[in-house]
């Protein structure tokens, strides 16, 4: 089970690495909104290739100039995202020297609300054509301010080495102090901002990784006390399977309600779209609740195996295990099919390159596949049980073991025969542990100088021993003069011994026998054998 579990992990870690960098491949590229309904700029669409590019910070197109804002910011460098900035003429109260902090607000800005697609920025220094504005100013995102949309611009500003370039718009800038106290960061993200070190990790900063684990931390110092304090009312309960119960609560549950509850706090709280990539990825969540159903399998498959066990269900007891992990493979696939149908992967496409793996895995398992359904025609009609005595074709022995391919049958020298189940389903199976009493029966060939007063004697004596033994059935109960035999007269006596345990009808046959010889002594006859007759 360990290994099965591993191996989820792994493949569900390598998916979450793939997927995070195909929704988070940073701000040099792209930038993700979490709202879908915020409209994306009219630029144009028209795809060049990328420009010669004279100035050293490319600002020469309005691509460039994004471009490069967003990787300087990316490196934390706000000195240099705010030379992508024009800084002149701004209004009062705002000066050039808080150019750093003006780039810092805007990127902000960006990463919680809107998507950049550098691609449909031009890449021309004429700019776009069609988008409606005047031939200086290019747009590159729109963003949504109480009801009210606002374009982000672009401009076209003089410089003495090119002659012109492109820069964020001082509008655009004179509002970023206004856009940010609407849909900046909150006073918290502010704290982590100003107190982490800079760095990244994994296309994240060191202080967007410190916010998650703070928040993670934070869920579990909450939840811990509680699912603490269940496991214990738990202990303490008649409840007969308490201690698979309690397990499950301060492992699985407590992992899983410290994630939602970790989601929860997080979907109110101001992250970039970055962060909030990685965390809609779901990644721990769909481990947590992959543990959950697993642990949660256990707990269902223990306790009804006890209680069927206590209702003399053992065969329906053993049929659990295979039950139980084949529920858990089909739970645990749909919880990933949906995950994935989550991240975008289309679950169709999935589901159908699995039906045609199927087909292949199935013809290359014919035999596997044929035992398996004589396991499910062995524990659905139960001939035989674990522990039961019967003969299995040319084989007698002992049920040791049913399992998911064949069943082990301890023979009577005490050697050990595997039988495929899909051959055991079709055998001729007489379950001698299945009876209820067992037969004595028994001919006796007297001498042919008995007489008929000898022979009624002999079978009321008989008749007598066989009803005054307490192990021997009433009825039906026989002994009777069958006829005269190539070797002597013979009788006929049948009865059946009130036992299933064989060494017990040994010791009661042995008995009687001794009685019927007595008798036979008694009355003056005696037992002839049989004498081979020689061949001619």
């Amino acid at each position: 089970m360990t290994r099965i579990i591993l191996c989820i992990v792994l493949i569900l870690l390598a998916i979450n690495i793939s997927t995070a960098d195909a929704v988070a491949p940073g701000l040099a590229s792209a930038v993700k909104t979490d709202a879908e309904s915020i409209e994306e700029p009219s630029t144009s669409s028209e795809k060049n290739t990328s420009y010669d590019y004279k100035d050293s910070l490319f600002r020469d197109t309005p691509r460039g100039t994004i471009e490069g804002f967003f990787e300087a910011t990316f490196e934390q460098n706000f000195d240099k995202a705010a030379k992508y900035l024009d800084l002149r003429y701004l209004p009062d109260g705002m000066s050039k020297e808080l150019g750093p902090e003006y780039a810092k607000q805007l990127v902000a800005i960006i990463e919680r609300n809107i998507w950049v697609n550098l691609e449909e920025i031009s890449d021309l220094p004429s700019g776009a054509s069609d988008d409606q504005l005047p031939n200086y100013r290019d747009a590159f995102g729109r963003v949504e301010v109480k009801g009210n949309q606002i374009t982000l611009l672009l401009q076209k500003v003089p410089d003495k080495q090119i002659g012109k370039i492109w820069k964020i718009s001082n509008a655009t800038v004179a509002k970023v102090p206004m856009l940010y106290s609407e849909l900046g960061y909150g006073p918290i993200v502010e704290w982590y901002v100003q107190n982490i070190p800079k760095g990244h990790l994994f296309k994240l900063n060191l202080w967007e990784w410190a916010l998650l684990i703070s928040y993670l931390i934070l869920a579990l110092l909450v939840v811990i006390p509680l699912t603490w304090l269940a496991k214990q009312l738990i202990l303490r309960s008649q409840y007969q399977y308490k201690a698979d119960l309690a397990h499950l609560v301060v492992g699985p549950s407590r992992l899983l309600l410290a994630l939602l509850l970790d989601r929860a706090w997080m979907a109110n709280t101001t992250l970039s779209a970055n962060v909030m990539a990685v965390v809609n990825t779901g990644f721990l969540l769909v481990i947590a609740v992959i543990w959950f159903i697993w642990s949660l399998t256990d707990v269902l498959q223990n306790s009804l195996r006890l209680r069927w066990i206590n209702q003399g269900k053992s065969q329906t007891a053993s049929l659990l295990r295979p039950l139980a992990n084949f529920i858990r493979v089909i739970l645990v696939a749909l919880t990933i099919l949906i995950w994935l149908e989550h991240l975008g992967f289309d679950a169709s496409t999935i589901l159908a390159g699995l039906g045609i793996g199927g087909v292949a895995v199935a013809l290359a398992s014919k035999q596997s596949i044929e035992n398996f359904i004589g396991t499910i025609t062995l524990y659905s009609s139960a001939p035989i049980r674990v522990g039961d005595v019967g003969r299995f074709s040319s084989i007698t022995g002992t049920v040791e073991e049913i399992g998911l391919r064949c069943t082990r049958i301890r023979t009577i020298d005490r050697t050990v025969i595997n039988v495929p189940n899909a051959r055991l389903s079709e055998m001729d199976i007489e379950n001698i542990s299945e009876r209820e009493k067992i037969r004595f029966k028994t001919d006796i060939r007297l001498d042919y100088k008995t007489n008929t007063e000898q022979l009624h004697g002999i079978i009321d004596e008989i008749k007598n021993l066989l009803v005054e033994h307490e192990k021997v059935d009433e009825t039906p109960l026989r002994v009777t003069f069958k006829g005269f035999g190539l070797h002597g007269l013979q009788l006929n006596v049948f009865a059946y011994i009130g036992t299933t345990d064989f060494a017990e009808f040994q010791l009661v046959s042995e008995a009687l026998h001794f009685g019927i010889m007595n008798i036979v002594v008694k009355h003056g006859s005696r037992i002839v054998p049989v004498v081979p007759i020689a061949p001619e």
